[in-house]
């Protein structure tokens, strides 16, 4: 019996060639030598070796299927079968000829592997962390299993896990006026790849009243361009926030890495209601982003709308981490007393970030300066966590 080709060498040959440079072409001798003597299996594997390096996915897959036909158990050629596969994007379908693969050929270790990365792209997590644990006791003098799976845990726990996040600020008002504090908690559980749902609580302290307001949410992704959220908000006889709220969001991007984004918010107070609605634009270079924000106000009763305008600048480091430098000025409808909403001029500027010091956990932070028309001066900052688990 033939010695298995995966036994004559001592490097992941079939890793090296799907992604080696691509060439041109398949060889065009070994082309020449197929079509001259087609059953010559040596040939063939050859040629199909040779497309994959070159890059011809399709044209490999096409003599890994002829090979196939003459001995479908050879592990070498249900490999290539898989990597042409997994190189044209399929690996739902590349799961089948790797499974058989390492069925027939234990300790072939490329086709773990394979089956690992084809289950990673198809975010089997189950499947490919119990694979892992088989191929780390398979092969205890390699670290790749081991590694592969801490790294598609850190992914699961990014991707999939619920997000916990508590807060708690302050902020000190001029004219020795009380300070404000507030605290709010929520949670964030991902059902599917883009729909999640929030929940939360927050608790407001403004000018010795306290409010506590209980929020929902939901977002998904409508089309393969477009995501949208929804959100409601009630806190019952609130004399600072509104008694109850609702918005909903929208966005896309856009070519030459911009995005758009829209949001319209409804929210009743005691005395009057209040609409909002906005319009951004973000444009993305490199990790910096550079946004603005246009905010449209209509309280119920006062005729004339009234305008505010966002800057933002934003740096992403490390995986999932940002600081932001936000500035805002124009026209704002606050609560500037208890039962009381005002229209008045505002500017700000503050600076918050995320950053996640591991990946289940992260530091949230805000600091920053708000001018309230001539009623007061606001310094506000804020403290939180973020957990994923």
């Amino acid at each position: 019996m033939s010695v298995p080709f995966y036994e004559k060498v001592s490097v992941p040959f079939f890793a090296f060639i799907f992604f080696a440079a691509p060439a041109l072409a398949c060889d065009p001798a070994l082309e020449a030598a197929v079509a001259a003597h087609p059953g010559d299996s040596d040939s063939r594997d050859a040629l199909a070796r040779s497309c994959a390096r070159a890059g011809r996915a399709a044209e490999a897959l096409a003599h890994y299927d002829a090979l196939l036909a003459t001995d479908a158990g050879n592990a070498d050629w249900l490999l290539g079968r898989g990597q042409a596969l997994l190189a044209l994007d399929r690996p739902r379908e590349a799961l089948a000829p790797l499974e058989q693969g390492r069925a027939r050929a234990p300790a072939y270790e490329d086709i773990w592997r394979a089956e690992a990365n084809a289950l990673d792209r198809l975010d089997e997590f189950d499947r490919a962390d119990a694979l892992l644990s088989q191929a780390a006791a398979q092969f205890p003098q390699s670290a790749w299993p081991r590694e592969r799976q801490a790294a598609l845990r850190e992914r699961r726990l990014r991707e999939q896990g619920t997000r916990l996040s508590a807060d708690l600020s302050y902020e000190d008002l001029s004219g020795g006026r009380p300070p404000w504090r507030g605290a709010s908690i929520g949670a964030d559980f991902r059902l599917g790849e883009a729909r999640h749902a929030y929940a939360g609580a927050h608790l407001e302290e403004r000018f010795d009243t306290r409010d506590t307001q209980v929020l929902v949410g939901y977002a998904d992704r409508l089309n393969a361009a477009w995501s949208y959220s929804l959100a409601a908000d009630v806190a019952p006889d609130a004399e600072v926030l509104p008694e109850w709220s609702f918005s909903a969001e929208a966005g896309r991007p856009l070519p030459d890495a911009w995005s758009l984004g829209l949001r319209f918010r409804h929210a009743s107070h005691a005395a009057v209601d209040v609409e909002n609605l906005s319009a951004s634009v973000e444009k993305y270079v490199g990790a910096l982003s550079f946004g603005y924000s246009l905010n449209v106000a209509k309280v119920s009763d006062i005729d004339d709308p009234h305008f505010g305008h966002i800057l933002r600048a934003a740096r992403d480091y490390g995986d999932g981490s940002r600081v932001a430098l936000v500035a805002g000025f124009g026209e704002e409808a606050e609560t500037v007393a208890p039962g009381v909403v005002q229209v008045t001029d505002t500017r700000s500027v503050s600076l918050n970030g995320l950053h996640w010091t591991s990946t289940a956990w992260g530091i949230a932070w805000e600091a920053g300066w708000y001018e309230q028309g001539d009623l007061y001066d606001r310094f506000r900052v804020r403290l939180g966590f973020e957990h994923r688990f």
